[in-house]
Parts: structure tokens; C-alpha cells; sequence
């Protein structure tokens, strides 16, 4: 498959600070739905806010590429940013209830998008507003349009966000936890919309979670990320069943397993906690917390190994194929 989104040694960072995102490779091809995970502060929404020329005060991309379609989108001026923002990538933020305006009706939040990008007269765009709604299975949609955020529940509020995401028919669409605030009923449904919506418009998708049962539902690929970087990546059945490095392997032992009744056991934990950019150690940023560091591990930084499935593992000393997570 062709990449859609292509990101390519990607570093993040603030003025002359440690960089906060480093080294970080990653694509996403069109039809295609790529899970990106890994414990809080480890640089997940802070990628998705770089391709979407979104990050805030002085941080900001200080190497590396963002190519979207081919084109290098990083170094954009912001009118031009902009426009592909909405036009040929849109964006689910984590949070529904702030990313809503409280004082707009859903009706004028979604048709705002569709006068500005596609040039729709106020009817015109109402109507497609509609269309847009009931395709996000919200019931009534005509009575929803002129209804504010704080009328509708936290999955109502989500599939708003995600219409405003489709309102010009991206390629590429990214979701930054898009489930977090939901319950699990309304979880379900909404990623059941997600699939859906990615295979029937061939979109590119971009799913940042903590969760890997939702990424095993999901994504067609798994991307791992520790310390600001990529330290496993591959087919979703074939990392979550085969984890090469310890962190992935920690993270599938930490889920729980079992019922308080039949077959509980004591949550796994990977020991330690992620460090800072300023404190991030020489060699491997992950030798503190791992079970099998060995001297070679301080020494130097291991590089992103590749075998020829496609699954790649960052480690000096990566677990053996069938490994007990």
C-alpha cells in the first residue's frame, strides 16, 4: 500500500530543551487503521498535534518529515495549514465537552466547517450538516442539528466531533482516544462507528489508545511508543500475540485477566516510571525499568531491527518468538 501519512524521524521539542518526541518513524496508509499506544507522556498526542500543525506555545518540530499525499506538510505556513486541516485531514480530540463550543449549537459548529472549506451556502450546508449527522447514527438529526453540546451525552458529543472530523471527506483521520470519557457500551458503539466509517470511505485512520484490546479490535497494525520514540511495531496479532521487546510485553501482561471469582491474579507492573526528556538515560531510554538489561544496554542505543514480516523491535536483546508476555 501506498503511505498516506508518512512520518519520518520525527523530533519534537521546546527551544533548546531535551527533545520530547525523538526518532520517531511511522506511516499510515489510505484504507488502512494504525494503533498507536503506550503509556501517558510518551509522545502520542503530541504527534498527532504536529501532523495537525496544532502544537501549542514554543514547542514545535525541530527535524524530520510529515508528508501527507507526498507533500511536506511540517514547515507549511498556517493559512496553507489551515486548509488541509479539515480539507484533507480531520481530528478527534479526546475530550467531546471541550472540544465543542459550549456557546454554539452542534448545527452551526458543523455547517461553520463546510461554509469555510467548501464554499456551502448556509442551506445548503445545514442540509449536508443532516446528512453528516445521521451518518454517525445519531437519531432525529434535523431536532439535533439546533441542539448545544451540553443537551447531548458524552457518545451523542462524540459523534458530533467525529461529523465535524468527516465534514469534508478527509483521507486521513486521527483519533486521540476517542473512547476515554465513554462508557463501555457507548465505547463499543463508538468504535463500531470508527471501523465502519474507515472502510466505507477508504480513510487512512490514526488511533491513539492506552487500550490494546481496543487496538486488537481495531487497527490492522500496532505502533509502540516509549520515551518519545518507537520501540515496536508490526501487525496487531502478530505483536500482541509474539511481543518482541520487554515494554510490550509488560504492558499485555499489566491488562487485567480473569474475575474476582475464577481465575484472578495479581496485575503485573512494569516497575519505575517514564522519564522525563531531561533524564532520559544514554543507551536504551528503557534499561531502568526492564528485567534483562545487560551492560551492552548502557553502552549504546539499539536501532530499530526490521524483519522481513514487517515487525520491527528495538532492543539489544529482544524476547524470543512464543516469549510469555
Amino acid at each position: 500500500m501506498t503511505a498516506l501519512l508518512e512520518i519520518e524521524n520525527l523530533r519534537i521539542g521546546q527551544g533548546n530543551n531535551a527533545p520530547i518526541v525523538e526518532q520517531l518513524s511511522l506511516s499510515v496508509s489510505r484504507g488502512e487503521t494504525v494503533g498507536l499506544v503506550g503509556e501517558s507522556g510518551c509522545g502520542k498526542s503530541l504527534t498527532a498535534l504536529s501532523v495537525m500543525g496544532l502544537l501549542a506555545g514554543n514547542l514545535g518540530v525541530r527535524d524530520g518529515k510529515i508528508r501527507l499525499e507526498g507533500d511536506e506538510i511540517q514547515s507549511l505556513p498556517q493559512r496553507k495549514l489551515r486548509h488541509l486541516r479539515g480539507e484533507k485531514m480531520g481530528m478527534i480530540f479526546q475530550e467531546p465537552l471541550t472540544a465543542l463550543n459550549p456557546v454554539m449549537s452542534v448545527g452551526v459548529q458543523i455547517t461553520e466547517v463546510l461554509r469555510n472549506h467548501r464554499g456551502m451556502g448556509r442551506a445548503e450546508a445545514r442540509t449536508r450538516a443532516v446528512e453528516l449527522l445521521r451518518l454517525v447514527k445519531i437519531p432525529d438529526p434535523e431536532a439535533r442539528l439546533d441542539e448545544y453540546p451540553h443537551q447531548m451525552s458524552g457518545g451523542m458529543r462524540q459523534r458530533v466531533v467525529i461529523a465535524i472530523a468527516l465534514a469534508c471527506s478527509p483521507s486521513l483521520l486521527i483519533a486521540d482516544e476517542p473512547t476515554t470519557a465513554l462508557d463501555v457500551t457507548v465505547q463499543a458503539q463508538i468504535l463500531r462507528l470508527l471501523k465502519q466509517l474507515q472502510r466505507d470511505e477508504n480513510l487512512g485512520l490514526l488511533l491513539i489508545t492506552h487500550d490494546l484490546g481496543v487496538v486488537r479490535q481495531v487497527a490492522d497494525r500496532i505502533v509502540v511508543m516509549y520515551a518519545g520514540s518507537v520501540v515496536e511495531e508490526g501487525l496487531v496479532d502478530e505483536v500482541l500475540d509474539n511481543p518482541r521487546h520487554p515494554y510490550t510485553a509488560g504492558l499485555i501482561a499489566a491488562r487485567p485477566s480473569g474475575s474476582f471469582a475464577e481465575g484472578a491474579a495479581r496485575l503485573a507492573e512494569i516497575t519505575g516510571s517514564v522519564p522525563a526528556p531531561a533524564d532520559r538515560p544514554a543507551g536504551c531510554v528503557f534499561r531502568d525499568r526492564c528485567k534483562q538489561a545487560r551492560p551492552e544496554c548502557e553502552a549504546r542505543r539499539p536501532a530499530l531491527e526490521r524483519a522481513p514480516t514487517g515487525h520491527a523491535v528495538r532492543c539489544h536483546f529482544p524476547l524470543a518468538e512464543g516469549s510469555p508476555a
